[in-house]
């Protein structure tokens, strides 16, 4: 018994020897623990460096506006009403271009309604029978406030003919690209892009 204390009394001091030596090892012996990176620390330095989620990108936008029932459609009142399946299909290509044009160069620099419109979340939609492309303006009398004026989507959505035609997510893409930042005048005489024909 009195060997075992003998050794473990040795083994005391070797042991204290080994730990100093880790800790010297560390640079600073006694501020190694100080110095290490905590779990909690390497968690907050991780988290900033982490990307932002693409989520935060979408809403930089504005809310998409609501489309609404227009002018142009008194020949077949019920053809683009409210709950019809043009209009849902006209809604669905719209939700889809909006969300794909909610980028830095676009919708996150430039709302697509115009400052003090009557409606700020309303895009009403107007038909024209013998237009060729989509359009987004600010309609109403010329001259008037933008505050008695309302924004449209106008297309050629019911002709004369009573067919009725819906634009594509493409086209609206474009439709918002042209409202929004508007081709280069080498675009326009090149292509003719965002003029209307």
């Amino acid at each position: 018994m009195i060997a075992s204390r003998i050794v473990a009394n040795r083994a005391v001091p070797a042991l204290l020897s080994l730990a100093a030596l880790a800790l010297a090892g560390c640079n600073r012996g006694g501020d190694a623990v100080a110095n290490a990176p905590s779990v909690s620390r390497t968690a907050n330095v991780a988290a900033a460096a982490a990307p932002a989620p693409k989520a935060e990108a979408a809403s930089a936008c504005a809310h998409a506006p609501q489309l609404v029932p227009g002018d142009g459609f008194s020949s077949a009142p019920n053809a683009f009403a409210v709950g019809s399946a043009p209009f849902r299909e006209l809604e669905a290509n719209f939700a889809a271009a909006y969300r794909a044009s909610c980028t830095p160069a676009l919708l996150q620099r430039h709302a697509l309604i115009e400052a003090g419109a009557a409606e700020h979340d309303r895009l009403r939609v107007k038909n024209a029978p013998d237009a060729n492309v989509a359009s987004i303006y600010l309609d109403g009398e010329e001259g008037a406030p933008a505050s008695r004026r309302h924004m449209v989507l106008e297309y050629p959505f019911l002709t004369a003919d009573g067919t009725t035609h819906v634009p594509s997510e493409s086209d609206l893409r474009e439709t918002i690209f042209c409202a929004v930042q508007g081709a280069s005048q080498q675009e326009e005489e090149e292509s003719g892009r965002c003029l209307p024909d």
